[in-house]
């Protein structure tokens, strides 16, 4: 179906913009840093994907997509990475807004060890391929600038772990979950033998990397002190 990756991104971004006005939240308030740093973020994240793209490590099914391009990629997957941090940001600011008084150091910590041991798992696992060792790699260079520049941003682990329903959806979609081909497709070689669903395991330390960095940036730019 022509369009479905544009109708993914819409669908994605259509609940947290309609419900950005919320009195308590004001999401709409911090649009201006939650653009900012998306748009700051997607630079490396889409010389990354231009770059494997161009090697063949993953691709595009034009059969679903709307056929504008900017550069190699789809017009459709550089908005992935404005309105998925969009969405994921709202999500943040509504665990800021109305769960400001859990202690959730203990889960945090539970949350963290399961990432880590995750990373592990991935680097053992796709020790020869391209995909499963840049997630590696930039998941680590994620948690140590979270350590190094934000050590206090008790909400994102809780973020992440609630953004894992919606990207479950959306990534199986885009994995062929509900086509009878993938949008998004993955070279095996590049990746490890597992998958959640249709979803390539190596996908939730994108999204981790991905939403660590926006919630990082996003912090900086709205002036948070530590």
């Amino acid at each position: 179906m022509k369009g479905f990756y544009l109708f993914l991104d819409g669908i994605t971004v259509f609940f947290p913009l309609l419900l950005s006005f919320d009195k308590k939240v004001a999401f709409y308030k911090s649009w201006k840093q939650v653009f900012g740093a998306g748009a700051i973020v997607a630079v490396p994240f889409l010389v990354w994907d231009s770059l494997f793209t161009k090697n063949g490590v993953w691709g595009f099914n034009p059969d679903y997509l709307s056929g504008v391009y900017l550069g190699n990629l789809p017009l459709e997957e550089v908005l992935f990475f404005l309105l998925v941090p969009f969405s994921c940001l709202f999500i943040y600011a509504c665990l800021k807004a109305y769960a400001e008084k859990l202690n959730l150091e203990k889960l945090n910590s539970v949350i963290y060890v399961a990432l880590i041991g995750y990373i592990v798992f991935i680097a053992v696992s796709g020790y020869y391929g391209a995909y499963a060792q840049s997630v590696v790699v930039s998941s680590v260079i994620t948690l140590v600038l979270l350590n190094l520049f934000s050590r206090k941003l008790p909400f994102l682990p809780l973020a992440f772990l609630i953004s894992l329903v919606p990207f479950l959806v959306v990534n199986g979609a885009l994995t062929g979950s509900f086509t009878t081909e993938p949008v998004v497709w993955y070279n095996d070689a590049e990746r490890t033998a597992f998958r959640i669903f249709t979803i390539p395991a190596e996908d939730v330390l994108y999204s981790f990397t991905l939403i660590g960095l926006n919630v990082l940036v996003f912090e900086k730019l709205s002036g948070r002190k530590d």
